[in-house]
């Protein structure tokens, strides 16, 4: 068994990462543009899954989903074949509480994902280049540093902020920085706005108290309401962990009151009733059991707003501060554990005091309170399932109304890929409350026969009944509690790691969040109800719990900002103190502005171009011989404007030059040989932004940015740039990018190149080839070889297994031309014609291979060699139809 588990859980590794959507298929087939199409989502090892989608994009109700599950099947074994596992994905909903299960297939870095009855979704696998091309944007060196400062701002105890005018500028166009009211201010309000001028986010550790001081101070500048806006959603978010923490030891404490009303004080000696014990007075003792009711159904309902609160909200929170608020519950848990073992131990020592005068006494006491609560309680359950019934039937009514009206209306495919997928949950949740609701039916019923058979019986026969099951909680139920709540905490330790609590605690959190969903859904029928459970509870905290989860209006109850508060939009707090990235960044579009008007500047570049004469002469002789001087050169300057202190805070190479107290930083002069003005200009550019559009650009240009952002020591440009050439990779480019990845060490795109090469040996037999440099000859011969060594045995294995029988199989296949008629009208070819072609062996052989080399090894021989004879051998038409047959 163990070693299933760990090949499974390496066979779940190629499935972490992301993922991007590319195409998506509708169930009749049509591939037009879906509206999800660009969507990405990432899969993590812990079973979380976060989405990011495109603005514009069709909303499908699986994105909002933040936790997955694999399932794993086996498939039938068919004669002569291997068993395959299938794999599914169910993605888990939080607070909508939607499971929604994929098929799963995989290729490489392809995915197919189909619902049943609904889509197909066809995902790429996105590398990991491709997730951090765009970082976060700030001036943060210059603020620390203090270089070319030409502003200084003092604070109320005099301490200096040396700041520059133009980065000022950029983050607050509007506002006077020559004649700035900030002097005088408290020095925490000054750094945590000088902080947000030069990073566009608010400082780590920001204090509740600092925030509402910068409010206050800066609230009558409307040139910085950005700044107090994104205070007030700080002061706001925070209030998501102090209710978390509030509503747990509000639980805590209900745990605790339950526990103190059975505590009663230990005799000195044994055969002694306590004064206070509760046996001894059945009037108060049940008088307990009413209070500690109520205090569990406020516990409760405590649990229930966490619940919803968690479901709600976390799909607004990064994943670290999910985390840290499901850490918190789990390290609380113990401590829950410990008083429902302290509750059990204080009600057995209560239990053991009970005589059986005691027992005689306390069952003709509380059967009147047992005939009442199980009326009111009959009567509770019966008008709530009604309610419910009611419930279903006017839910099912609307359904019906609106989807008629759908049906006239012309949609586009998106409309109706995303109400066909609605409506699938949407009947899976009609179902789901059917099924409760007959299991509700069921066991009501059960509890109604028991009760009209013990209602029957004369008081003489009930107190002898009931002082029996006093017997049975003493005897059996209170020791045996009591001892299942020692073991209990090492069997959750065991049983629940952090992997196992995370998923129990969100699932669980998605189910009762879907509950109180569906009840606000249905207050107005469930009013009555509702109303009778406040009623009976009769504690203000638990009123106020069920109107604040907008169950009940509570008239007495007034709006107060605490109250928009909890289930007002709560963001992450560490994500306001992360500055933008620069697509993202208000900053940076400022700056380009601020570049191309080459406004304020305080240096130059100068590019020097020495060109040939030849290279660029007319001929105006007509035809006469022309006389040239061999030293005879063109020398053109460009000159680029630019500033010290935006280049010094985006490049380290260049901050070390302007400050050097060399040529560069007296002169405010930078020399540029050997490039080009405009590939300079673009790097000057991405410097200024933090990004460029690149898509356009040719090999040889982005090989020149590459070579500027190795020069200059701009790692984030490289790293795009790489990431491009990627897609450059061809018969023309693969030797020289293979050259330039070896001479940057981008390890990435040389194992693309070196792959390349091994699918195309041919391209070694070029004069290219022999211009390289001896080390990366070697290296393509020796990944050639290996290529070769592969496809030699699997060359062998497609022999000695399958090559030999291909006629055999031939006759026995029955591939349609209808299945493939889709993608070429070659596959309609006749039976005859495959025959022909099958007894080339070494054409079926590299076809084999090279599928192995797409597909992978999971896909048995026999189904690979029939997609290659209805390809006629070609690798794109075979791969195409093992897509479309899966």
């Amino acid at each position: 068994m163990a070693r299933c588990g760990r090949n499974w859980t390496s066979a779940e590794d190629k499935y972490y990462g992301t993922w991007k959507i590319v195409e998506c298929v509708s169930l009749a087939g049509s591939v037009d543009t879906s509206g999800i199409e660009g969507c990405k989502f990432h899969l993590y090892e812990n079973n979380d899954v976060s989405w990011k989608v495109p603005d514009g994009s069709e909303i499908m109700p699986f994105f909002n989903s933040d936790t997955y599950e694999f399932v794993k099947r086996i498939r039938p074994a068919l004669i002569g074949r291997r068993e395959t596992d299938v794999i599914s994905l169910k993605f888990f909903g939080t607070c909508a509480e939607h499971v929604i299960e994929f098929k799963v297939e995989t290729s490489d870095d392809l995915m197919l994902l189909t619902c049943e009855r609904c889509c197909i979704l066809q995902c790429q696998k996105v590398k990991s280049e491709e997730m951090e091309l765009d970082s976060p944007y700030s001036f943060m060196p210059a603020l620390e540093e203090g270089f070319f400062s030409d502003l200084i701002i003092r604070s109320k105890s005099g301490r200096e902020f040396k700041l520059h005018s133009i980065l000022l500028s950029l983050a607050v166009p509007s506002h006077n920085w020559k004649l700035s009211p900030l002097n005088g201010m408290p020095d925490h309000v000054l750094t945590t706005l000088v902080h947000f001028l030069y990073n566009e986010c608010l400082p780590a550790g920001l204090s509740e108290e600092t925030a509402r001081d910068c409010i206050k101070s800066l609230t009558s500048m409307p040139e910085f309401n950005t700044f107090t806006s994104l205070c007030q959603t700080f002061l706001r978010n925070t209030a998501l962990r102090h209710q978390i923490v509030s509503l747990i030891d509000d639980m805590h404490s209900c745990a605790n009151k339950i526990i103190n009303l059975f505590t009663c004080k230990k005799p000195h000696s044994k055969g002694v009733m306590p004064d206070d014990a509760l046996v001894a007075n059945p009037q108060k003792l049940c008088y307990v059991i009413k209070q500690a009711t109520r205090e569990g159904s406020v516990a409760c309902s405590k649990l229930v707003v966490l619940c919803d609160l968690f479901a709600r909200r976390s799909g607004e929170l990064p994943q670290e501060e999910r985390h840290d608020i499901i850490k918190y519950a789990h390290s609380r848990l113990p401590v829950f554990i410990k008083q429902v073992q302290e509750f059990f131990e204080v009600f057995e020592f209560q239990l053991m005091l009970m005589g059986p005068a005691q027992k005689q006494e306390i069952a003709s006491y509380i059967l009147p309170e047992i005939e009442e609560s199980m009326t009111v309680f009959t009567a509770f359950v019966e008008e709530f399932q009604t309610a419910l019934d009611t419930a279903i039937t006017t839910n099912i009514s609307e359904k019906e109304k609106a989807e008629k009206k759908e049906k006239q209306k012309k949609e586009h495919v998106k409309d109706v890929l995303s109400k066909t997928l609605k409506h699938a949950l949407h009947v899976r949740e009609l179902k789901k409350l059917r099924n409760m609701h007959e299991a509700a039916s069921v066991k009501l019923e059960m509890f109604l026969k028991k009760m009209h058979v013990f209602s029957k019986k004369t008081e003489a026969e009930k107190i002898p009944l009931i002082v029996y099951l006093l017997d049975a909680l003493k005897n059996n139920e209170a020791p045996l509690f009591v001892d299942r709540m020692q073991h209990l905490a090492l069997v959750l330790e065991e049983k629940y790691k952090w992997k196992e609590w995370k998923y129990m605690f969100k699932l669980s959190s998605s189910k009762i969040a879907w509950g109180v969903h569906k009840l606000r859904s249905y207050k107005l029928i469930l009013a009555r109800s509702l109303q009778q459970m406040v009623e009976l509870v009769n504690k203000e905290e638990f009123t106020a719990t069920v109107a604040a989860l907008g169950l009940w209006d509570n008239k007495a109850e007034t709006v107060s900002p605490d109250r928009d508060t909890k289930y007002a939009r709560l963001s992450s707090v560490e994500s306001l103190c992360i500055p933008p990235t620069s697509r993202k960044s208000v900053l940076a579009q400022r700056a380009l502005e601020l570049f191309k008007k080459k406004e304020n500047t305080d240096m130059v570049f100068e590019i020097i171009l020495i060109r040939d004469i030849g290279d660029i002469v007319i001929d105006h002789t007509h035809g006469a011989p022309i006389e040239r001087q061999e030293e005879e050169r063109d020398v053109e300057v460009h000159q680029i404007p630019a500033h010290c202190v935006v280049l010094a805070a985006r490049c380290n190479w260049f901050s070390r030059a302007l400050l050097s107290g060399m040529r560069e930083s007296i002169d405010k002069k930078i020399t540029i040989h050997d490039t080009n003005p405009e590939i300079f200009s673009m790097f000057l550019e991405f410097l200024y932004t933090g990004h460029i559009q690149m898509d356009s650009l040719s090999t040889d240009q982005l090989t020149e940015l590459l070579t500027l952002a190795d020069r200059y020591e701009v790692e984030s440009l490289g790293q795009v740039c790489e990431h491009i050439l990627l897609q450059h990779v061809d018969t023309d480019t693969a030797l020289y990018l293979l050259s330039i990845a070896d001479q940057f060490q981008s390890k990435t795109l040389k194992d693309k190149v070196l792959l390349f090469l091994r699918n195309h040996p041919d391209l070694k037999d070029g004069d290219v080839f022999d211009q390289l440099p001896p080390h990366l000859q070697t290296e393509i011969e020796d990944v050639i070889q290996e290529g070769d060594d592969v496809d030699r045995g699997r060359l062998e294995t497609a022999s000695s297994s399958s090559v030999e029988d291909t006629e055999d199989m031939i006759g026995q296949m029955h591939i349609s031309s209808r299945r493939y008629s889709s993608s070429t009208s070659s596959s309609s070819s006749s039976f005859v014609e495959y025959a022909e072609v099958a007894t080339d062996r070494a054409r079926l052989a590299d076809c084999l291979a090279a599928l192995r080399a797409v597909i992978g090894d999971e896909v048995p021989e026999d189904d690979l060699i029939q997609f290659a004879l209805a390809a006629d051998y070609d690798v794109s038409r075979a791969i195409n139809f093992y897509f479309q047959s899966s």
